[in-house]
């Protein structure tokens, strides 16, 4: 088993400094150590967190017969699961997580930044791995089998899969809104910088990606927009997303009364389309509008239109998903997997399977109440025709025809069927 041990290192000028390595069992993991070496130059206590997490990822995988080295695709999807308690057979949270959505987001980052360190100092994807064998270290040459692009394409299914499926205070994520609800959340912002945001994640982006636009990425004609930052998107490569009108006519109102009078008064210029316009003692900051910012604008909006269901900002992407699926099952579209993953900019088509496993639950809904209230009718139609035959029947006494009638409909059915 991996476990974490403290050192000391005494310096040239005689001053001492403490250190973290990562140990199996007593002999340090020379990658690993030196990662979180690195990772502790600023804060030990950092440092000390990123070797939690690896050591936990690195015993997870010793109980499957693998190492991070030679880890696969399946392993590191495995460990993801296993954190947030995800039962693969009944495809749901058996219990609940002992770990918050940013803590996911930590084991994502520090994993995937652990290997392309490793890619960083391999030769040609090889590794030198000291081992114990026989009281003796011997040096084996080992092949890095698992990519970290790779790793955050599962990671992040993993973390869509968690904040579908977990549910908090007894109350889950929204993953849909209702005509009514957007109405209501959209009526309730204060600006049009806030409602121009709202409008953009309905057509399925994610905030980040919003936040990211530039304002040489925004061409109104084409009612389009290329947001400088995407996950689903390699380094230098942009994701085109198409708006309709009036999310580009209130981007125009944002950017006409809003943006270009701050601009003007603060004598200052930023490249990104939505700004932070607030004036903090007398002057307008300016700054790139942030996600925490509009989280708290939209949890307002959300509380004041009367919405129960826990709103995130998240919310409006999901809702893109959910009614694409959707429109999928009931044939209104048809679309392959390969354009459903580039409309919402997925890095893999495993991200859809939460929205189609919702929509699967509201449609049986839907149709188990259809089917109810199908049933209900045949059956008052029945009690009926049976209740018109009964007192046209010559051959009932009286008692007998009184005890029929008196009967609740739902016996009787029951008696005869």
């Amino acid at each position: 088993m991996y476990k974490l041990q403290r050192g000391k290192k005494t310096h040239k000028n005689g001053k001492t400094s403490e250190f973290y390595h990562i140990c199996r069992p007593n002999i340090p993991d020379y990658y690993s150590s030196l990662y979180v070496g690195n990772k502790s130059k600023n804060s030990l206590a950092y440092g000390k967190g990123i070797a939690y997490i690896l050591i936990k990822y690195f015993n997870f995988l010793l109980h499957r017969g693998v190492e991070y080295w030679n880890a696969s695709d399946e392993d590191v999807k495995a460990y993801m699961l296993y954190i947030i308690n995800f039962d693969t057979k009944r495809n749901e949270i058996v219990a609940e997580p002992n770990i918050t959505y940013s803590t996911i987001q930590k084991h994502k980052e520090t994993i995937v930044k652990f290997y392309k360190f490793l890619w960083q100092y391999s030769d040609h994807s090889v590794l030198k791995i000291n081992k114990w064998n026989e009281n003796k270290i011997s040096e084996h040459n080992v092949a890095l089998t698992l990519n970290w692009k790779d790793i955050e394409s599962i990671s992040d299914a993993t973390i869509e899969l968690f904040v579908t499926k977990h549910k908090i205070s007894s109350k889950e994520y929204i993953l849909e809104y209702s005509d009514d609800e957007i109405k209501a959340i959209y009526s309730n912002f204060k600006n049009y910088r806030n409602r121009a945001i709202f409008l953009a994640t309905l057509h399925g982006m994610r905030i980040d990606e919003v936040l990211s636009i530039k304002l040489k990425d925004y061409n109104p004609r084409d009612c389009t927009v290329k947001p400088s930052r995407s996950k689903g998107k390699g380094r230098g490569r942009k994701r085109t997303i198409l708006f309709g009108k009036q999310t580009v006519g209130m981007i125009e109102n944002y950017l006409l009364h809003e943006r270009n009078p701050a601009e003007v008064k603060s004598k200052k210029s930023n490249d990104y389309l939505f700004i932070n316009t607030r004036i903090i003692e007398g002057e307008i900051t300016f700054n790139a509008y942030t996600a925490a910012s509009y989280r708290n604008s939209l949890i307002r909006a959300a509380k004041k239109a009367g919405i129960k269901g826990n709103v995130r900002t998240h919310s409006g992407r999901s809702d893109k998903a959910t009614k694409l699926v959707k429109a999928m099952s009931s044939g209104e579209l048809t679309l392959t997997d390969e354009i459903i993953r580039h409309i919402m900019g997925w890095k893999s088509i495993d991200s859809i399977k939460p929205y189609i496993d919702h929509a699967n639950e509201e449609i049986s809904k839907k149709f188990a109440k259809k089917h109810a209230k199908e049933l209900d009718k045949k059956l008052l139609e029945f009690e009926s025709k049976l209740y018109g035959q009964i007192l046209n029947c010559p051959h009932l006494s009286r008692p007998l025809l009184n005890n029929f009638l008196f009967q609740p409909s739902r016996l009787l059915l029951v008696t005869i069927f």
